[in-house]
């Protein structure tokens, strides 16, 4: 496994099936996350106040002691997500056609080859029909 952890946008979607937290359903953005983690801690919090929100915003100004400088730094610190890929980034709609074929016979990719929505049987007959059927 790569053991390169690359921080989240708010925006970027995860999906996690076990071992959640804080959220009911599976799949949410990391903003989401970050937002029900400062609700829950400020739920707990009797003193928390505005200068706490630099925990999940702009940082919170603070020394840090880290390993590989000399002595004390001052700077800020945040709560983020992280992600670390797995080795192989193949994309999953890929996999099969990759085993099949070689990478120079794939051909390009489409819109149709990766979103395919399914044909829905309509709920209602023709809603402007005729009523006279029905009397």
């Amino acid at each position: 496994m790569n053991d390169q952890f690359q921080p989240l946008d708010d925006d970027e979607v995860l999906f996690v099936s076990v071992g959640r937290v804080l959220m009911t359903n599976p799949t949410f953005k990391v903003g989401e996350f970050i937002d029900a983690l400062a609700q829950a801690i400020s739920d707990r919090e009797q003193d928390w106040d505005d200068a706490n929100e630099g925990w999940f915003g702009n940082g919170l100004e603070c020394e840090a002691l880290r390993f590989g400088t000399k002595g004390w730094q001052r700077g800020k610190v945040r709560i983020r997500l992280e992600f670390c890929p797995d080795q192989d980034p193949t994309p999953k709609l890929l996999d099969s056609r990759r085993k099949e074929r070689r990478p120079s016979e794939l051909p390009d990719l489409r819109y149709e080859d990766v979103y395919r929505p399914e044909k829905t049987e309509p709920r209602y007959d023709n809603a402007y029909r005729d009523n006279s059927d029905f009397e």
